[in-house]
């Protein structure tokens, strides 16, 4: 089972991007001793619109499972 800090290489955050051409900023912090995850999605221009809603959970597989069917890789 591959691990978020694994595809994250060790940091905080990341910025993922696919073969589309599209990016999605994967960010983890803690929060009352919880660590959480935020997810947002867009196409790389600065002020762009996004093109998917964020997801903002505390679950970990559910962002790795995201980033795999997506087919983003980090790309920062």
């Amino acid at each position: 089972m591959e691990r978020l800090w694994m595809l994250l290489l060790g940091k905080r955050y990341g910025i993922f991007k696919n073969d589309k051409n599209e990016y999605c900023q994967v960010t983890r912090f803690y929060d009352n001793n919880k660590e959480k995850y935020y997810i947002i999605f867009s196409d790389g221009k600065f002020g762009s619109i996004a093109n998917k809603p964020a997801i903002h959970t505390i679950v970990e597989k559910k962002v790795v499972k995201i980033l795999k069917e997506g087919g983003y890789i980090l790309n920062q």
